[in-house]
This record gives structure tokens, C-alpha cells and sequence, in this order.
């Protein structure tokens, strides 16, 4: 089994966002291709426990997994309103999924997000958004961590931002001679939180107690 950490593929540009997408979601197609999944894997999709199975997977995927990818990160944010205090402001433990591109399974977590205004602030509830416009997509950890951060700096006018995600890997937890319980830990700071060790370490104080043992 490939190791999910090693990505060779080159970063993505500042404006896209995960895995980019070519086209439309194809509903039929999907439904389609989980029924010749199960009639590979020798059963029968058309049975009494898996006839309604293509399409609550479709639904799963379309809906939760993939959804970020018909949200618009700037959208989810919103413009936010005038404000002239510039304290930091700090999320902690917003549930965060995306899916591996390398073994089409999900990786599930908590993203502690923090952000210096920049003469604006924004609800607690878009920012949770806008970590969903992220990552309900195919992306990587690291990617996640990162998007979340400069979508703040981009979208939300910050002075500063960073995001902390905390996620159990599934592809990683499936793996051979694995105990079951690895989690994988990604940072990233853009702005004021880049250069100032002070803001860094107010942020990771802050989200602390949130952090899983």
C-alpha cells in the first residue's frame, strides 16, 4: 500500500483548492460505476440489503464528501463588516473531513482556526463554512491546513491567520502492522502569524485544551 505522505504531485496555485475538479458531478455515472463495484467485488447490487446502495453512496458522496467542491470558499466566508479591533480571534475543534486521492478514502478531524482582523470581522458560523468549502473536497491534509489559512488572509482581509488540523487517516489506519490510533498533525501560519513567534504561541496556548490526548 502507498504511504498517503508521499505526494509527488506539484502544489496547487494560490487560487485552486484541493484536487481541482474537470467537470460536473455525474449522478448516473457515479450510481453506475458503485453498482459495477459491487457486481466486482462478487455481490449482488441489485439484492434486498444493497438495491437502494449506489445511490446512498452517491448521496454520501455528492452531498458530504465532495461538497466543498459547489461551495465558493469566498462565498462561505462572506464579506464580514467593519471593525476596527484587531484581537485575535480563535475557533477550536471544528469537525473537518476531506478524501485521500490516492485510496479514495475519507480522513476525518478537528481544524482550530485563529485570525488578526484586518478591519473586518466575520461570523463563527462562516468561517466553519469556509473550513468546509475546503475541505469536502479530494485534497491532502497539508493542503487543507494550508487553503484554510490563506483563504482567511485572501477572502477574509486578515492581518494574520492560522490553522491547526488534527485528522485520523484512514488509508494510514488500514495499513499493514498499524495500531489503529495514528493521527496525523498539520500547521500553517500566513501573515503576521508567519513572522511573530508571540502570535504563534498565543494561538497554539489557545487551542490547547482542545487538542486530543
Amino acid at each position: 500500500m502507498p504511504d498517503c505522505s508521499s505526494h509527488d504531485q506539484a502544489l496547487p496555485a494560490a487560487t485552486d483548492i484541493g484536487i481541482a475538479r474537470q467537470g460536473r458531478f455525474d449522478a448516473a455515472a457515479f450510481e453506475r460505476a458503485i453498482a459495477d463495484l459491487l457486481s466486482a467485488c462478487g455481490l449482488a447490487a441489485a439484492g434486498p440489503h444493497m438495491g437502494k446502495t449506489p445511490q446512498r453512496v452517491r448521496e454520501l458522496w455528492q452531498r458530504r464528501l465532495l461538497g466543498g467542491y459547489d461551495l465558493d470558499p469566498a462565498a462561505a466566508l462572506g464579506e464580514g463588516f467593519a471593525d476596527p479591533r484587531g484581537d485575535m480571534v480563535v475557533l477550536r475543534g471544528i469537525a473537518v473531513h476531506g478524501v485521500c486521492p490516492h485510496h479514495l478514502v475519507p480522513f476525518r478531524g478537528l481544524a482550530h482556526v485563529a485570525y488578526l482582523p484586518g478591519g473586518r470581522l466575520h461570523g463563527f458560523g462562516r468561517i466553519a463554512r469556509l473550513v468546509d468549502a475546503i475541505g469536502h473536497r479530494f485534497t491532502y491534509q497539508e493542503w487543507m491546513t494550508r487553503d484554510i489559512a490563506e483563504a482567511l488572509m485572501r477572502h477574509g482581509k486578515a492581518r494574520g491567520a492560522a490553522c491547526v488540523v488534527e485528522a485520523e487517516q484512514l488509508c494510514l489506519l488500514l495499513g499493514e502492522d498499524r495500531r489503529g490510533d495514528e493521527r496525523v498533525i498539520t500547521q500553517a501560519f500566513s501573515g503576521e502569524f508567519e513572522h511573530s513567534e508571540q502570535a504563534r504561541n498565543e494561538f497554539l496556548r489557545a487551542i490547547a485544551g482542545g487538542r486530543r490526548e
